[in-house]
């Protein structure tokens, strides 16, 4: 064989393997962190239908008994499915009873949160949804009334996610990155179909 051929055969050195695998080394060091907050970002959509869901809950118990209802089982939301936002109240607030021509045959469970309807770390329970835990592999924060600031401009909305009779607030939180400075991600809908971003939990 001439020296011509074996020299055409030849493979990469070393060197050139190494300065391929440090410049694939630095693309992927710029490119996670951006694809871990798209990521994030696209989770968000959950704590936006869920709170949806919730509110349209309220509105068509609302039209009914002329009160809003902190009780999943009283306004007849049923979250489904696995779940990365905890979502509901912090507080039962004003709740419908008699008074309000709300009589049930039998009293509807008193869960105002997904962490207590819903199963624990993925696993499903009865009611078909569990919370899965969150970035940091730990369950979804509770629902607190930081979530849910007082409504600007004077709107008769105060702090807090509960029911106020005639007006309501509804929270939701999920730890959906992780890494230093991570926050959880606060969500809040209330009575008057704002939805806010009360914390942002993208870093």
């Amino acid at each position: 064989m001439s020296f011509s051929s074996r020299n055409s055969q030849r493979g990469f050195s070393l060197v050139e393997l190494m300065v391929v695998v440090a410049i694939i080394g630095i693309l992927a060091a710029i490119a996670v962190p951006s694809v871990n907050k798209y990521m994030a970002k696209a989770r968000q959509s959950e704590a936006k239908t869920n709170l949806s869901s919730l509110y349209t809950a309220e509105k068509a118990f609302y039209a009914e008994y002329n009160v809003y209802d902190s009780r999943f089982a009283a306004i007849g939301y049923s979250p489904e499915g696995t779940m990365r936002y905890n979502i509901g109240f912090n507080a039962n607030g004003i709740q419908a009873g008699p008074a309000n021509g709300y009589n049930p045959t039998t009293a509807p469970a008193g869960n105002i949160a997904a962490n207590t309807y819903c199963g624990a770390a993925g696993v499903m329970n009865a009611n078909k949804c569990a919370l899965a835990n969150g970035a940091t592999n730990a369950a979804p924060p509770n629902i607190v009334a930081a979530m849910c600031p007082a409504v600007a401009g004077g709107a008769p909305i105060v702090a807090g996610c509960t029911p106020n009779g005639d007006t309501f607030q509804a929270g939701a939180g999920a730890q959906i990155q992780s890494g230093g400075g991570a926050v959880p991600d606060y969500w809040k809908i209330d009575s008057n179909k704002t939805l806010l971003n009360s914390q942002l939990g993208i870093r």
